[in-house]
């Protein structure tokens, strides 16, 4: 029912989800979906859980990386989960139950990216002024976010640029002294 459910997202739109819907997608009766999913809500909510679980298990596996700026950014630009999560933070403009699901996990990963990025930072001696670990965070996710959407749109214009930027500056944050951001010599 899940799986239905996450396909309907993905290739109708969230508007298209229903009990009767995700029943016909799974071959089920509809009444077996509304016995384990008594709303629509619940069933939304309990398929972004799942979603949200599996991310936050990749975002503590890349958090333990030895370069954790290059692997929660690599997560962050996988557009596999893109179009599912714009579907998600669409429908939580309409429904409190997902807000509240998106923005407690939100908050899990933010903590589980701080956390990673302050070790990282520490380790390399690296001082980014009032760039804390939790900006930048939420500058890798903006920057990911802004590449994978538009390029879900055919936008590319100044994205190889954008990556090749990354790459560099990646390159600088890593425990590497003396590339001018920590010290000693490479």
């Amino acid at each position: 029912m899940l799986d239905a459910t996450l396909a309907l997202l993905v290739e109708e739109g969230y508007a298209a989800v229903s009990g009767r819907k995700v029943a016909s997608r799974a071959g089920l009766n509809p009444s077996l979906v509304h016995y384990y999913f008594p709303t629509t809500d619940d069933l939304l909510v309990t398929a972004y859980q799942r979603g949200a679980e599996q991310s936050l298990e990749r975002h503590k596996e890349a958090a333990l990386a030895d370069d954790p700026w290059a692997a929660l950014w690599a997560l962050s630009i996988d557009p596999s989960r893109t179009a599912l999560a714009m579907e998600f933070m669409a429908l939580a403009n309409h429904r409190k139950a997902i807000r509240g699901e998106i923005a407690r996990y939100a908050d899990e990963i933010r903590a589980v990216q701080s956390v990673a990025l302050k070790r990282a930072m520490e380790k390399a001696g690296i001082d980014l002024g009032p760039c804390t670990p939790a900006t930048a965070s939420v500058l890798l996710a903006g920057i990911a976010r802004v590449l994978v959407m538009e390029e879900g749109v055919g936008i590319v214009a100044g994205h190889d640029e954008t990556y090749q930027f990354m790459e560099w500056l990646f390159a600088r944050l890593k425990d590497r002294p003396g590339d001018g951001m920590g010290g000693g010599t490479p």
